[in-house]
């Protein structure tokens, strides 16, 4: 059963497109099966038949949907729910697959911004910085080490007990602690051998290739937040990305300005 999208602090077609994903991804929407009406939608949601069409619009272009013009809305036979396109977090992630996340290794370090992390989150070199290092866990099998790091001044203006971070994501925290959203992240994905101390965390053999993704994560204002290094095992999740055919490109290119990626600056 759906909610009213009313009854949540964020935009309404933020909410309305995560209860319907939920709803699909939960199996409420069967794959290939059609989806309420936009004005029934409207009446469970509570929103207006706008908020609804956007939210709509969010869901394929993530290619969980398609929309066939003058019949409806159909769930997609195969629905990526590992969608590189969405940013989420590693808990999520692991959710999505059906698996039970969890944390072990749990540490952090004080250290200086060198010349990539100080353009990354745009501070000078030599800023204070705090970086936490943990294992990820999808069923009690270790799938990802990860290295977020933040500034020590925005660390101690959140007050979080790093401790949190058993249980809890970087971005629900400072959202809770300091009503940071992230908006987006600019990722880099590369095949990298784990050096040797994500090797024995993984439990991998020396010279194993690992998905290596480094992103960096910004508010609404465009500011940096987070720069994230992650070592992801390849054979634990399928990583998708949804890629629209070249006509709805153009036409996606002509709306929506795009943001200059602060990767290829300098």
């Amino acid at each position: 059963m759906l909610k009213s999208a009313r009854l949540e602090r964020k935009t309404l077609t933020d909410i309305a497109q995560e209860e319907l994903r939920q709803a699909i991804t939960g199996g409420t929407f069967q794959p290939g099966g059609q989806l309420p009406t936009e004005a029934e939608l409207c009446e469970m949601l509570g929103v207006s038949r706008t908020v609804v069409r956007e939210a709509l619009r969010v869901l394929e272009n993530d290619g969980l949907v398609a929309r066939r013009h003058g019949i409806g809305t159909f769930v997609r036979n195969l629905p990526i729910i590992k969608n590189l396109n969405f940013n989420f977090g590693i808990t999520e992630m692991i959710e999505s697959a059906g698996l039970k996340p969890g944390t072990s290794n749990l540490s952090f370090r004080k250290e200086t911004a060198d010349e990539e992390k100080a353009k990354q989150l745009a501070v000078p070199v030599g800023t204070a910085l705090i970086t936490f290092e943990r294992v990820r866990t999808a069923n009690g099998r270790p799938v990802v080490y990860s290295l977020d790091t933040m500034t020590e001044a925005l660390f101690q203006k959140a007050n979080f007990d790093p401790q949190l971070l058993l249980t809890e994501s970087i971005y629900n925290i400072l959202q809770t602690s300091l009503g940071q959203v992230i908006e987006y992240g600019i990722a880099r994905l590369l095949p990298v051998v784990a050096p040797p101390q994500v090797a024995e965390k993984l439990h991998l053999p020396a010279d194993a290739l690992t998905l290596y993704i480094v992103q960096t994560d910004y508010t609404p204002g465009d500011e940096p937040l987070v720069y994230s290094c992650e070592y992801h095992l390849p054979d634990a999740f399928d990583f998708m990305v949804w890629r629209r055919g070249q006509n709805q490109n153009r036409h996606t290119s002509r709306l929506e300005p795009s943001r200059k990626n602060p990767l290829e600056e300098g």
